[in-house]
């Protein structure tokens, strides 16, 4: 069984020529209050105002984009975490030196970070990297430069969980705004406990390593004994309520913005909230009011579910979501939620901006690839034509560049993966434009 106190670890990244250990405690602040504070904080963070939650470019400032949809799932991690203070409190498993609060901030932090990673055009920008890249091997990996297997899965199987482990992981490139989360809110970040050269990686298009940080992702996972002696990885309890938490906002909130933009009749929202609590909603209510009803209702039933099967998570044997641990009515009811997405995402004018990302993305990535092979054979800035000096010049900040001119390829493609990802759909779109000088 995995041990609550080991869980729940203070322990950081280390700096450069640093001991790994607990960070130093704060008078006023957990540790883990610092997490989350790091993160609201962090440009990372900000830059969500700007990427798709599920409606591209929307002009509709009502519909939600990635940052509110974090702050809420937030939200949702929050009440998760007060229900498992008193249940480990009561069972006498909570650690001396950890409180309720500890949980909280956690998982508030875990889902605030959770879409972190995510590039511009939400899950279209994902696809857009790897088939891009895919069809570009020329360009992204060429062949008088060396670029390891795991480093090309990296971008061939560019996933966005994987790209918030990075950006939370990490410590040595403040440019970027890596975070150096706890290890306790790092695990409970982690959906998919595999790199991108796992087989399931490419069979379910999900990972949350890159070969980057597998040594990072190796030492946290083992220093909180989630790792058995074979060297397969559990999930981290914690994981299992900050997906919950996703996915109730997900699949219910979401249904409010198709509402709003009026691709989904006011009608047909209220039927399947009324599903999903069990009785038919009143045309007089606001849909807003249901809408807090439906996630109540679904916090409990998923609260029963990680009840359930605590053992079974606490013991690692457990990796399946708790969606799937609900009965039979709230089901059918949520796959009623999947047609409804379906329709929304083969919505026209989606489907045009989406074509529209993999363009734009697709520019941008042939014009640092570009310049960074040719910075990475020259490693000498004065050897660099203009046009690959000026495409430099819109990525990095020149000091980035002269610091790690000698830097070899494949390092230079996770700082390309950095710089796309970070990416808003607006900066995108206009990045795209001025590189093709329109």
């Amino acid at each position: 069984m995995m041990d609550w106190e080991k869980l729940l670890s203070t322990w950081r990244t280390p700096f450069e020529n640093q001991e790994p250990g607990p960070s130093s405690r704060q008078m006023f602040r957990s540790q883990f209050e610092s997490d989350y504070d790091r993160i609201v904080y962090s440009q990372p963070f900000r830059r969500l105002a700007r990427k798709t939650q599920v409606h591209p470019l929307t002009p509709n400032d009502h519909v939600h984009n990635r940052l509110t949809h974090s702050i809420e799932v937030a939200s949702v991690g929050r009440s998760f975490a007060r229900r498992l203070s008193k249940f480990l409190s009561d069972e006498g498993l909570l650690p001396q030196d950890r409180s309720g609060d500890d949980l909280g901030w956690i998982l508030m932090a875990a889902c605030a970070a959770h879409d972190i990673g995510n590039p511009p055009y939400g899950h279209a920008g994902e696809s857009a990297i790897r088939e891009w890249s895919a069809s570009h091997e020329e360009v992204v990996f060429p062949n008088d430069l060396n670029v390891s297997d795991g480093v090309r899965q990296d971008v061939l199987l560019f996933e966005g969980n994987a790209q918030g482990f990075r950006i939370s992981a990490r410590n040595d490139n403040p440019l970027i705004g890596y975070l150096r989360l706890t290890y306790a809110t790092l695990g409970a970040m982690v959906k998919y406990p595999w790199d991108a050269c796992d087989s399931r990686a490419s069979k379910l298009g999900k990972h949350n390593c890159f070969s980057s940080e597998k040594e990072i992702f190796r030492d946290v996972f083992a220093h909180m004994g989630l790792v058995d002696a074979a060297g397969e990885y559990f999930r981290h309890p914690l994981s299992f309520l900050s997906e919950a938490a996703d996915d109730i906002c997900y699949r219910v909130v979401d249904l409010e913005d198709a509402a709003e933009l009026r691709i989904v009749p006011d009608h047909r929202i209220r039927k399947i909230y009324g599903r999903l609590l069990g009785s038919a909603q009143p045309e007089h209510k606001p849909l807003s009011q249901i809408r807090g009803e439906v996630i109540e209702r679904l916090i409990d039933e998923t609260w029963k579910v990680f009840v359930g099967n605590y053992d079974e998570i606490m013991s690692g044997q457990r990796s399946a979501d708790l969606k799937s641990g609900l009965d039979a009515q709230l089901v059918s009811a949520l796959e009623e939620v999947q047609h409804v997405y379906d329709e929304i995402f083969a919505e026209i004018s989606k489907v045009a901006v989406e074509l529209g990302a993999y363009k734009a993305l697709g520019r941008i990535l042939k014009a640092v690839c570009n310049a960074t092979s040719q910075l990475a054979r020259k490693q000498d800035l004065a050897e660099l034509q203009f046009i690959s000096l000026r495409c430099l010049d819109l990525a990095w900040p020149k000091h980035h560049v002269e610091q790690n001119q000698k830097q070899p390829y494949e390092w230079w493609l996770h700082q390309v993966l950095d710089y796309v990802s970070a990416l808003s759909d607006n900066m995108a779109r206009q990045i795209s434009r001025e590189i093709e000088g329109t």
